[in-house]
């Protein structure tokens, strides 16, 4: 049975697809690196894999992280795609670590998580809103991010520490969570401004958003809130949320500074800026973190 026909009878459109495409890119250029993903993270890893490989480079989109998993195993599995450059990337989410060298997982969430840090923040703002680091305006900006940030977390600890005992839960059962989460926090849940974030939730109030949700108890969900309070939060909190509060605060940002002059509190001249979660991917590109261990594992596909 060819690959092809592996992928079809496994149900596995998407990964056929991958397939396919990777097949015609080996036919065309047998040098390049062949990179595989979940969905838009490619900007992303572009942006890395320049730092330290200069050859043609193939983004491959494969759908979710289960897709890239099925055509690492059916690639990896016939020697003779083995003289090839490829490379396996995914998302840690709250799912139990891999443990395969030959897949890179990232060390947070996902990738959103990388953009997300108060340098970065720092460091889109300069750049982007022709910011400099003696500007009073960037030191007000840069203090106010890194208050909120503190807030937002304390006000989202509760439902990532929810939706993560959902993923133990479904590991442990082997069933669906009954949960599909989108790029925002579901309303009405958490309210980001500039003078604060709050939280106007709690675990009965998740229960009913979410009547099809695995059963976990909130004795549960204390334990692993307990868990965060040891991590780094911005890293392992829900990347998709840390990536919509950075816009969420620069958008209230500009709007501040749109306001009369008398009533600005943070920025002293308007700012015409726009972009959106799926723009902030590409175009933050640039800002975002580098984990060292992601560097090694493309040299490592590069030898």
């Amino acid at each position: 049975m060819s690959l092809v026909d592996e992928l079809r009878r496994a149900g596995e459109e998407s990964a056929n697809v991958a397939y396919q495409t990777f097949f015609k890119h080996i036919r065309e250029d047998k040098n390049g690196l062949f990179c595989f993903f979940e969905g838009k993270d490619s900007p992303y890893y572009r942006q890395q894999v320049r730092k330290v490989f200069e050859g043609n480079y193939f983004p491959i989109t494969c759908g979710n992280k289960k897709k890239v998993n099925k055509v690492f195993e059916l690639i990896d599995s016939h020697p003779i795609y083995d003289k090839y450059k490829k490379g396996f990337f995914m998302d840690r989410d709250f799912d139990p670590p891999l443990n395969n060298p030959k897949i890179y997982e990232t060390p947070c969430y996902s990738i959103e998580n990388h953009y997300t840090s108060v340098a970065v923040f720092g460091e889109i703002i300069k750049s982007e809103w022709s910011f400099s680091e003696v500007d009073e305006d960037y030191k007000r900006c840069v203090e106010l991010y890194k208050n909120l940030q503190i807030q937002f977390h304390s006000a989202v600890q509760l439902f990532n520490a929810w939706y993560a005992c959902l993923i133990d839960k479904k590991h442990e059962l082997k069933e669906i969570t009954g949960v599909n989460l989108d790029d925002k926090l579901p309303k009405g849940f958490v309210e980001i401004s500039l003078n604060g974030v709050t939280s106007n939730y709690d675990f009965a109030a998740m229960q009913t958003k979410f009547p099809d949700a695995l059963q976990v108890t909130e004795t549960e969900v204390n334990q692993k809130s307990a868990q965060f309070d040891t991590q780094d939060k911005r890293l392992v909190f829900r990347g998709k949320y840390e990536l919509k509060f950075l816009l969420t605060v620069m958008d209230e940002l500009i709007l501040d500074s749109k306001k009369p002059k008398m009533d600005r509190q943070y920025i002293s001249k308007p700012i015409k800026y726009s972009i959106t979660h799926p723009q902030a991917i590409n175009q933050f590109s640039q800002y975002a973190e580098t984990p060292p261990e992601l560097l090694q594992y493309i040299q490592n596909c590069i030898n």
